[in-house]
């Protein structure tokens, strides 16, 4: 599953969990704070990612008018969500296929060498996507 749709910033959305997101994710997150910032960063790309692959802008209503949703935005209604939708949605994440064959193999890497996983992720799939 690469594909989840739920109720934030006024309305049902889709999330979707593509190379692009993928990309969008890594740009997002501070690797200076990674567990202050993943979720949003996730939330981002997955929104941002399902707009683009169905052509459509990413906007809210306010007054009446469309505006474009903002990086802002889309943190603060994250941080209105339950625990368990953000969960579901990470979930989804780590059962797409940009998940499975980007992400997972690099962090099955650095737990065999040891290594703490935060040490690798983020940098690391930027160079693999660059790569193949």
């Amino acid at each position: 599953m690469s594909y989840i749709q739920v109720e934030i910033l006024g309305k049902l959305r889709g999330l979707k969990f593509n190379q692009g997101a993928l990309m969008t994710f890594k740009d997002k997150t501070d690797l200076s704070n990674e567990q202050g910032t993943l979720m949003y960063a996730l939330f981002w790309a997955g929104l941002k990612a399902c707009a683009h692959a169905k052509e459509v802008e990413l906007t809210r209503t306010e007054d009446d008018k469309e505006i474009p949703v903002t990086f802002e935005d889309v943190c603060d209604a994250v941080d209105l969500l339950s625990v368990e939708v953000q969960t579901s949605v990470w979930e989804c994440f780590r059962e797409s296929v940009v998940y499975q064959t980007k992400l997972k193999p690099l962090i099955e890497d650095a737990e065999k060498k040891n290594q703490p996983v935060t040490d690798q992720p983020i940098e690391q799939i930027a160079l693999s996507l660059q790569a193949g």
